[in-house]
C-alpha cells in the first residue's frame, strides 16, 4: 500500500436514515408502523421540495437502512405512494440498502443470500441497481456475508459499528478497505462512525446528542440551538482527522431525525445544511447523499486501499445465548429447512412449497435486538415482556412452518398416518450427494409396544438385503425408540421392519463379568467390546474414563491408540464452568454490567468449576453404551451429563441437561471442550456461514478473538487425523482462558502465544440492556463427537458435523409401500 498523505477534507456527506431495531425501543408491531410511516414522511418532505412549497428542503435525500421497512411499506401502501417511492428511487432522491435487517450471525449462507436477494430483485424490477448495503449497531459478519453481497450484485458495504461491548476492526474508524470474499472477489467496505455521529456533530436541529463526543459543551445545549454545537464540533472533528492522516477530501456521517433508534426523517437537517453552506461553504461544504452516491465518490479517488481477507466476527452475536432455548429452536428450524430443500432436490415429484415465510421468520429471530431497552433494569415491564415473547414467536413460527412442509413431504414419500394396526415398517432416506452413517431411529408408540408383544423380544430386518440387523431399544416419553446402525449411500434409502419374537432364554449370570451383587462395576476391566462401569464406558472404538470431582479425564481412541483430550487443559471434557459477577444492590444491576466492556464479566466475578458428584446410571447394549453423570455446580439445582458412545462407529453423543437457578446478577455458563491431543499439531476450524475459518488466523485485523458464532460445529484437524465436534443447539464458542484481562484483537502482539482452550458458551445475561435479565429454567444442549483418520481435512470434518446434526430421517410407512 502506498503512503497516504493527509489532505484537508472539504465536504461532509450526510446519509440520512433511521436505524432499524426490531423491538428495542418499542414492541415490534409499533416499530413496523413507525418505520413504514418514516418512508411516507420522507416522501412528503420530498414532495414539498419538488412542488416548491418549501424550497428550504432542496437537496433532501433519504436512505432506507434496511429492506424490511421497504417490504412492509410495499405491502401496506397505496398505488400512488408506491409510485412516488419508486420514482424517488429512480431519481436518486431515495436510496436502498441491500441489508434486510441488522443481523446476528445465526443465519446460514443460503438464507442470508435469499434475504439479500429480496432487495436486489426489487431493484431490478424497478430498474434501480442496488449496489450498496449498510448496517448499524452490529459489530461484524460471517465471512460468507461478503460473498452473499457480491453474489447479489452488491459491491459496497457501509458499517456503522457500535462499540458498546464491541469494537471496530482494523484499529480505526472512517477507514475504507477491500474485503476479499471466500471465492476471491472484493467488496468495498467503509468502516464508519456510529450511526448517530451526525447528531453528535449538531447536524440535526432538535436532535443533537453527546453520546460519542464528550467535551465542554453543557448537556443543556443539546436541547437548544444546535448551531454552537455544530460550529464547535465539526471544525474540531475535521482537524482531528487531518492530524490523524486522513487522506480523503470528504467525510461521511450518518444522521437521524431524533436522538433515538427507529427515528423519523427531519427536514430541519436540510435547513441546517443550507445555513452552514451559506456561512462556511467556501471552506467546508455539507451535502446529503445516498449510499450509492457516497460510494461512487470513494471509487473515484486515487487512494490505494488495503485488502483484507477473512472473517469479521461480531461482538454482538452473544445475544443468542441470552435466550438459549429459542436459539435452539431456531437452529433446528433452519437445519430442517436445509433438509427439506435437499429432499425436494432428491425427489422431484414432491410438491415444492414456498419457503419464503419460513426464511422471513428465521431472519426476524436472527435480527440483533433480543429484548427491550429496559429488559435488565425493569424486567417486569410490559415492553420487555412483549418484545421477548414476540421475538421467540418468530423462532417457533419458523419451526412450525418447516415441520408442516416436512410432514407433507414425508406423506408423499409413503409415511403412514396415525391409525389402528399400523405396520412396523420404516424408511430411512439420504437425500444428500454423499453417503451418511448413523442411527436410524424407529418410534413405537407406548400403546402398541405391549399390545404387539414387543416387550417379549424384537428383531429388526433390513428389507433391502433380507438380513437381520443389530438394534437397541430405549424407552422415551410416549413410547420406545429402536435404534439401528445404518449407512446410506448418496441419494439412497433403506426399508426396515420390526418384528416381535419370543425371547429364547432369560438372563443369567456371567462367570467373567467383574460385577458385585450390589450391581456396581468398580473393578478395572480388560479391554473388551461394549461395556460399562462406575468409572468408564467402553466400545470397540473408544474408552471414556472419569474421576470423582474432575469428571471426564480420558477419551481414548482404541483403534488408533491415541488420547483425544489435551491433558494440559484445566477442565475435563464437557465439564461445566459457571460465572457470576456480584452486584452490591439492585440499583447497580445495569451499571455493573455496563462497566464490563469487552470482558463479558466484572473484576468481582466468582468462577466455579463443576465437580462430578455421582454416576446416576450406566448401561451397555449391542448398539451403544450409556452413562449419566451428575455434577454439582453453583447456579444450578441439577446438572446432568449423558454420554452415549456408539458400538459401530467412532462417535459419542453427549447431552447436557440442567435446571438453572434464577439470578438477576450477570452470569455466564461454559462447557469445556479440551479436545486435540498434545501429540499432534491440530488446527482448529470453525463452520461459519458460507466459509470455513481458522479462528485468530482467517480474520480481519483488529477483530474479536475471544468468541465466535458458528453454524454446525468445529473441528480439530491434523495431517492424518481429525476430530469433529457437532453443536446442534449452542452456536457460541469461547477461546482462551476465562479471566478478566485486556482483550487481544487479531494481529496484536502476543496473541500467537495465548493459550486457546475451547469452551461452548451456553448461556449469558451480562448485557445491561437488550438481553434477558434471567436464565432460569430447564435447558438441554446436545453435542456429538466423531474422530478418525478419514477426518483429516477441514471440509470432511465440518461436513461430518453437519451430518451428525442432521441425523438420518427415518419414518414409518404404509404397508403397501
Amino acid at each position: 500500500m502506498s503512503e497516504r498523505r493527509p489532505v484537508a477534507p472539504h465536504t461532509l456527506y450526510l446519509i440520512h436514515h433511521s436505524h432499524t431495531d426490531i423491538g428495542y425501543t418499542e414492541f415490534q408491531a409499533r416499530i413496523e408502523r413507525w418505520q413504514v410511516d418514516f418512508i411516507r414522511q420522507a416522501l412528503r418532505i420530498l414532495r414539498d421540495s419538488r412542488h416548491r412549497r418549501n424550497q428550504h428542503f432542496d437537496g433532501f435525500k433519504w436512505t432506507c437502512e434496511t429492506f424490511w421497512p421497504v417490504e412492509k411499506f410495499l405491502q401496506q401502501a397505496g398505488r400512488e405512494d408506491i409510485q412516488a417511492f419508486e420514482q424517488a428511487l429512480q431519481a436518486g432522491d431515495f436510496g436502498l440498502s441491500a441489508s434486510f435487517l441488522n443481523l446476528t450471525e445465526l443465519l446460514d449462507h443460503e438464507v442470508l443470500c435469499s434475504m439479500i436477494r429480496r432487495a436486489a430483485d426489487y431493484g431490478r424490477k424497478i430498474g434501480v441497481r442496488i449496489d450498496s448495503a449498510m448496517t448499524a449497531d452490529i459489530n461484524g459478519y460471517s465471512w460468507g456475508f461478503a460473498q452473499a453481497l457480491l453474489d447479489n450484485g452488491v459491491e459496497n458495504l457501509f458499517s456503522c459499528v457500535h462499540t458498546h461491548h464491541g469494537m471496530f476492526p482494523a484499529g480505526r474508524k472512517q477507514f475504507p478497505f477491500w474485503w476479499e470474499t471466500p471465492q476471491g472477489g472484493r467488496v468495498l467496505v467503509w468502516n464508519g462512525e456510529h450511526y448517530h455521529f451526525g447528531n453528535d456533530l449538531g447536524l440535526a436541529p432538535g436532535a443533537a446528542s453527546t453520546y460519542l463526543i464528550k467535551d465542554e459543551l453543557p448537556l443543556a445545549a443539546m436541547y437548544e440551538d444546535v448551531w454552537p454545537i455544530a460550529t464547535t464540533r465539526i471544525p474540531r472533528y475535521f482537524a482531528r482527522l487531518r492530524d490523524e492522516g486522513y487522506p480523503f477530501g470528504f467525510v461521511p456521517v450518518m444522521v437521524s431525525g431524533l436522538r433515538n433508534d427507529n427515528s423519523p426523517p427531519s427536514a430541519r437537517i436540510i435547513e441546517m445544511i443550507r445555513r452552514w453552506n451559506e456561512t462556511h461553504g467556501e471552506t467546508l461544504r455539507l451535502q446529503m447523499v445516498t449510499l450509492s452516491e457516497f460510494f461512487a465518490s470513494v471509487r473515484r479517488t486515487e487512494v490505494e486501499l488495503p485488502v483484507y481477507r477473512g472473517d469479521w466476527p461480531d461482538w454482538w452475536s452473544d445475544g443468542t445465548a441470552s435466550c438459549p432455548q429459542h436459539t435452539k429452536i431456531f437452529r433446528q428450524a433452519q437445519r430442517d429447512l436445509r433438509y427439506y430443500r435437499q429432499l425436494c432436490r432428491r425427489y422431484p415429484q414432491l410438491a415444492r412449497a414456498d419457503c419464503s415465510p419460513i426464511e422471513y421468520n428465521l431472519t426476524m429471530f436472527a435480527e440483533h435486538t433480543f429484548q427491550g431497552s429496559e429488559s435488565v433494569s425493569h424486567p417486569w415491564n410490559w415492553v420487555p415482556l412483549i418484545v421477548s415473547a414476540r421475538k421467540k414467536a418468530f423462532a417457533i413460527a419458523a419451526y412450525e412452518g418447516i415441520q408442516v412442509q416436512l410432514e407433507q413431504a414425508r406423506s408423499q414419500l409413503g409415511a403412514v398416518g396415525m391409525r389402528p394396526e399400523m405396520p412396523l415398517r420404516y424408511k430411512a432416506v439420504n437425500p444428500n450427494g454423499h453417503a451418511i452413517s448413523g442411527l436410524a431411529k424407529m418410534m413405537v408408540h407406548h400403546f402398541e409396544f405391549f399390545e404387539l408383544r414387543l416387550d417379549q423380544g424384537v428383531e429388526v430386518w433390513d428389507l433391502s438385503t433380507a438380513t437381520r440387523v443389530a438394534h437397541q431399544m430405549e424407552e422415551v416419553p410416549r413410547g420406545v425408540i429402536i435404534g439401528v446402525p445404518c449407512t446410506l449411500p448418496a441419494g439412497e434409502e433403506k426399508l426396515f421392519e420390526v418384528r416381535a419374537v419370543q425371547a429364547a432364554t432369560g438372563n443369567t449370570t456371567s462367570s467373567f463379568r467383574l460385577q458385585g451383587v450390589e450391581g456396581v462395576f468398580d473393578v478395572a476391566q480388560a479391554e473388551a467390546g461394549v461395556q460399562h462401569g462406575s468409572f468408564f464406558l467402553e466400545t470397540p472404538f473408544v474408552r471414556l474414563a472419569w474421576q470423582e470431582e474432575r469428571g471426564i479425564i480420558s477419551w481414548f481412541d482404541k483403534q488408533n491408540r491415541m488420547e483425544l483430550l489435551d491433558r494440559r487443559q484445566e477442565q475435563g471434557a464437557f465439564t461445566p464452568v459457571y460465572e457470576i459477577t456480584a452486584v452490591p444492590d439492585r440499583s447497580q444491576m445495569t451499571i455493573v454490567r455496563q462497566r464490563m466492556g469487552r470482558n463479558r464479566k466484572g473484576l468481582a466475578v466468582q468462577r466455579a468449576v463443576g465437580k462430578l458428584a455421582a454416576v446416576e446410571s450406566s448401561s451397555s447394549g449391542s448398539v451403544w453404551a450409556a452413562a449419566e453423570l451428575r455434577y454439582s455446580l453453583p447456579g444450578t439445582s441439577l446438572f446432568l451429563l449423558e454420554l452415549r458412545p456408539h458400538a459401530h462407529a467412532p462417535r459419542v453423543d453427549v447431552i447436557v441437561r440442567l435446571n438453572k437457578d434464577h439470578r438477576w446478577e450477570p452470569e455466564n455458563l461454559y462447557l469445556a471442550l479440551p479436545f486435540a491431543s498434545a501429540d499432534r499439531p491440530f488446527q482448529l476450524w470453525l463452520d461459519k456461514a458460507g466459509a470455513q475459518v481458522r479462528p485468530r488466523i482467517d480474520q480481519l485485523p483488529g477483530t474479536l478473538t475471544d468468541f465466535y458464532s458458528i453454524q454446525e460445529g468445529l473441528a480439530c484437524v491434523a495431517e492424518d487425523y481429525g476430530i469433529a465436534i457437532a453443536t446442534p443447539d449452542a452456536n457460541l464458542i469461547q477461546l482462551g482462558d476465562l479471566r478478566v484481562k485486556p482483550r487481544l484483537l487479531q494481529g496484536m502482539p502476543g496473541l500467537e502465544n495465548e493459550p486457546m482452550p475451547i469452551y461452548a458458551w451456553l448461556m449469558t445475561n451480562y448485557w445491561e440492556t437488550n438481553f434477558e435479565a434471567g436464565l432460569s429454567g430447564f435447558h438441554e444442549f446436545r453435542f456429538a463427537v466423531q474422530w478418525g483418520p478419514e477426518l483429516n481435512s477441514e471440509q470432511r470434518a465440518l461436513q461430518c458435523c453437519r451430518d451428525l446434526n442432521a441425523g438420518i430421517d427415518c419414518f414409518r410407512l404404509e404397508s403397501e409401500v
